[in-house]
């Protein structure tokens, strides 16, 4: 297939996205369906019955999914949960293996208790500061699922600030915490609404450029580096 792709005319590329990589719109619309009653769960229920206060700013989706470039077959997503008792990247990495005990005994709740038109299933964990928990939205039928991320996150960019340039400071703090704590790269889903929103303003020409080198990314056995992948498709 890889070298088949060589094989495809320029002007048959449209047709060839939508007929093999785009994603079943009936399980997309599922998905969207089920991912807002996670979202609105996770805002205004999930942490009722917690020790503590806790208060979430906003969830965020990101991945594939948020970004409007998934895949069909099998796709990853994010849901970024910001929290005001998150203070700092630090607190972040510290703190949020207790949040996400609590949100995964919540989500099974959510399992057991409602009734999707997509299969939902909450995946198991054993680090006892695991970075995220998943669950799974799949239409077995269809040969599609998505698997979600749930990653508490530090709300450094705050409300109101997306449209405009972040504070440079914010920046400076970043590269200070991730030297020190010899963490590059693990506080990208602060900054989940900066790259959902920068691909959603692109054009579909764009989306379908990145789905296609996402698929041949599959197929190569030399495969580059994810980093290197995202910034020639970007």
């Amino acid at each position: 297939m890889e070298h088949g792709l060589r094989s495809i005319p320029a002007w048959t590329l449209d047709k060839f996205i939508e007929d093999y990589l785009l994603p079943d719109t009936t399980f997309g619309a599922d998905v969207k369906s089920a991912v807002n009653v996670v979202c609105d769960f996770l805002k205004e229920r999930c942490f009722q019955g917690a020790a503590h206060p806790v208060r979430v700013s906003k969830v965020v989706k990101g991945g594939s999914s948020g970004k409007g470039t998934t895949l069909k077959g099998r796709s990853d997503a994010d849901l970024v949960v910001f929290l005001n008792n998150l203070t700092s990247f630090e607190d972040q990495l510290n703190r949020r293996g207790e949040f996400i005990k609590e949100i995964k005994k919540q989500l099974y709740e959510v399992q057991h208790e409602r009734r999707f038109r997509v299969k939902f299933e909450v995946q198991s964990s054993w680090w006892p500061n695991a970075r995220s928990l998943s669950f799974k939205l799949s239409a077995p039928h269809l040969h599609q699922e998505v698997e979600f991320d749930v990653l508490p996150a530090f709300d450094v960019l705050g409300h109101g600030s997306i449209n405009k340039k972040p504070n440079p400071l914010i920046y400076t703090i970043l590269i200070w915490e991730c030297t020190s704590l010899g963490k590059d790269g693990e506080f990208s889903t602060c900054f989940t609404e900066l790259q959902r929103n920068f691909l959603k303003q692109r054009p579909t020409k764009l989306k379908s450029l990145i789905r296609l080198v996402k698929h041949w990314y599959q197929l190569v056995r030399h495969r580059p580096s994810h980093c290197g992948l995202h910034l020639y498709r970007v």
